[in-house]
């Protein structure tokens, strides 16, 4: 295909893109009607269900962790991200991982890694060129973490492969994937090949090429979830992610339950005085729907940090109170900055190459070969 003739189709490819966004911007309720037939349970579950449950087929691993070095490290939520950094990564270099689930520190080669990595990241049923833009997300964040010289117990950074998250080594996957792991690994082997080496770049420094499960509608902003230093990581359209399983959840909660929750964030002064049905109020959102602030008991929290405290699935929400519970109707999944998932699914699927893909969801970068 002619690049005059790829760049005619990718444009018609966004405009059908931005039709699907005017009209699930219109049409809401019957996105939500499609997604609760689409799969009832996904759409339907408590926050302790959804927490311990995956989206498919998009992703494996989708509940990030602001706490790497203790718990799941598989993202970033939460914390203050370090500015760019020069990458110096090349074929030939090894990735250290620190495995919270072993207590070992492990050395992997960078294909390996990114055969590993993508395992725990996506299923393989994803279209191939979805495949490799994760592919390449993946080599670029932890490019990234490695270059910042930033250290989780001697390592470049931390996974958990008892719990798939990061890293798994190979026999992992022998048992888990059987009869069919010589199929699955050579598709991953073959993705690795492509693309290993592959990175985003940003005035020639090595991005923090962040990704997530499932989008709201809209992807956010860096700066609306961890606050300046990350800029060029901006907020696109991604409506297809609203026909995905997974896209819509509900968390019930009690009076009780809020109040215990709240517990978490000792060094915050809430008040519960007043009625319950008031205790939300001030809710601020971002342009793209997620929610930036939210008072609860007097005290101003972000979205981050009431998602993290509830075990939410994404910031952009909305609260009903009835009969002594509050209800959170949540959309997306994870915490919506850099790549969706699902919407890269949704691109492939409609004709766009891998690095269609990540020119989409990462304006502004430049993808170095």
């Amino acid at each position: 295909m002619s690049n005059k003739t790829r760049g005619t189709h990718f444009k018609r490819l966004l405009l059908s893109f931005l039709v699907l966004y005017t009209a699930y911007s219109l049409i809401p309720t019957a996105v939500y009607a499609i997604g609760k037939m689409g799969n009832s349970d996904a759409s339907t579950k408590t926050n302790r269900e959804a927490s311990a449950s995956e989206p498919e087929p998009y992703s494996r691993a989708p509940q990030d962790s602001p706490s790497p070095e203790n718990s799941s490290p598989a993202f970033l939520d939460g914390r203050r991200l370090p500015a760019p950094v020069s990458s110096t990564a090349s074929k030939n270099s090894f990735f250290t991982v620190y495995d919270a689930g072993t207590k070992q520190l492990l050395k992997v080669s960078e294909q390996e890694f990114l055969v590993s990595a993508l395992a725990c990241e996506m299923d393989l049923s994803a279209p191939e060129e979805a495949l490799k833009a994760q592919a390449v997300a993946i080599y670029t964040l932890y490019s990234y973490k490695r270059a910042s010289g930033e250290k989780v117990n001697g390592a470049d950074f931390a996974c958990d492969s008892e719990s798939w998250l990061v890293y798994v080594p190979k026999e992992a996957m022998q048992e888990r994937w059987g009869e069919n792991f010589e199929e699955y690994y050579a598709v991953l082997e073959a993705i690795a090949e492509d693309v290993c080496g592959q990175q985003l770049t940003v005035n020639g420094r090595t991005a923090c090429a962040t990704y997530f499960a499932i989008s709201a509608g809209n992807t956010e902003t860096a700066e609306n979830v961890w606050g300046p230093g990350l800029s060029y990581l901006q907020a696109v359209a991604s409506p297809g992610d609203a026909f995905c399983d997974g896209y819509l959840s509900e968390a019930v909660f009690s009076a009780d339950e809020i109040r215990d929750a709240a517990g978490q964030l000792a060094e915050k002064n809430f008040d519960f005085s007043g009625p319950e049905e008031d205790w939300f109020q001030n809710q601020e959102r971002s342009p793209s729907g997620y929610t930036k602030s939210i008072q609860l008991g007097g005290v101003t929290l972000t979205g981050a940090e009431l998602r993290s405290m509830l075990s939410l699935r994404s910031a952009c929400l909305e609260i009903s109170y009835a009969d002594g519970s509050y209800t959170f109707t949540v959309r997306g999944w994870g915490h919506g900055v850099g790549m969706s998932q699902a919407g890269a699914v949704f691109l492939a699927r409609q004709g766009a190459d891998y690095r269609e893909i990540l020119n989409y969801y990462y304006p502004g970068l430049s993808l170095s070969i």
